[in-house]
């Protein structure tokens, strides 16, 4: 059998067949604020090594979406085993209300010293509606991967979003200069951030360009929000004498980074607003790129001055531009 490797780098799919039954248990601590998952066993495993008839088999845990490094979960190897006892306890600290969007992957791999570790088989769970009223671990089929998860590699969070464009009339004369109009971006929050810190949440921040503009004076950033994967900002940014033609021409970039005192800033996602025509003035450009929600909001700006248009829409994992 053809074995392939995992988006994630984690391994192989496909080198053996999948069998054999996991047994765990879950349970919410509502005083730590976190869902504790209680890994017992597995039994009849497949065996990697045929030879010998043995696998060295770990359980790693995510909770969908998120599976970046920082939202995995593992236990310790056993070695030359297919029935391991495991005994340990898991734990993902978020609340009850942050559950309902999860999914529980637990997967069964070989470890290899090489690194090519080999999946075993995996069992899924929408956590959605869960009740966490027993504890008691239970004995789960092991099946065979249930469908590619590399999209869920790329998922960074959410971002939401307010565009409002301010028409000429409405806006304050500076300095007996009349402005042509302003770009108001109200920055609310965002969700299900990748938490980069050791503690296991980060300290995001929000920073604004009005692409072509990249100079130090065109930036401009909300506060950092300390210790959280769900930063409350509620800033605006404000880009003053600006047109509707030429914000049909030009692109709102805002990229969310972690903040490090020490070191550089991480970056945790991006989201780009244009009309998405790949072009500046007639030439291409690789940053006027929006498709989706991104696309439609700023339209929808566009189209309806002195109005608010809200979006809730799904981070970037890249700054790479999209492919046209």
């Amino acid at each position: 059998m053809a074995s392939v490797y995992s988006g994630a780098g984690d391994g192989r799919y496909g080198s053996v067949t999948v069998r054999g039954q996991v047994e765990f248990g879950l349970q919410y601590n509502y005083k730590a604020g976190a869902l504790e998952i209680q890994i017992k066993q597995c039994k009849d495993l497949a065996p990697v090594d045929v030879k010998r008839n043995r696998s060295d088999p770990y359980v790693k845990v995510y909770l969908l979406p998120d599976k970046s490094k920082s939202g995995k979960r593992k236990t310790k190897v056993k070695k030359h085993t297919l029935n391991p006892v495991f005994d340990e306890c898991l734990k993902f600290h978020m609340s009850i209300n942050e559950l309902e969007i999860r999914t529980l992957w637990l997967s069964v791999w070989h470890s290899d010293m090489f690194g090519r570790n080999d999946f075993l088989g995996e069992v899924t769970m929408a956590l959605e509606n869960k009740v966490f009223d027993d504890p008691t671990p239970k004995w789960y089929n092991l099946q065979e991967r249930s469908e590619p998860f590399d999209d869920m590699l790329s998922f960074k969070g959410d971002i939401i979003v307010c565009l409002k464009f301010i028409p000429p009339d409405m806006t304050v004369h500076k300095k007996g200069k009349r402005s042509r109009g302003s770009l108001h971006i109200l920055v609310k929050e965002a969700k299900a951030l990748t938490a980069v810190k050791a503690n296991g949440s980060s300290d995001p921040f929000c920073k604004s360009y009005l692409l072509p503009d990249k100079g130090r004076h065109a930036k401009q950033k909300t506060p950092v929000v300390k210790k959280t994967v769900n930063p409350v900002w509620n800033h605006t940014f404000v880009y003053e004498d600006v047109t509707l033609q030429e914000l049909a021409e030009r692109s709102l970039e805002l990229t969310v980074w972690d903040h490090d005192r020490l070191a550089s800033n991480e970056f945790l996602g991006m989201v780009r607003f244009s009309l998405g025509t790949g072009k500046y003035y007639g030439k291409s450009v690789e940053w006027m790129d929006s498709t989706g929600k991104e696309l439609n909001l700023w339209k929808s700006m566009l189209e309806r001055p002195n109005f608010w248009v809200e979006g809730c829409l799904p981070l970037r994992a890249s700054v790479t531009p999209r492919l046209t």
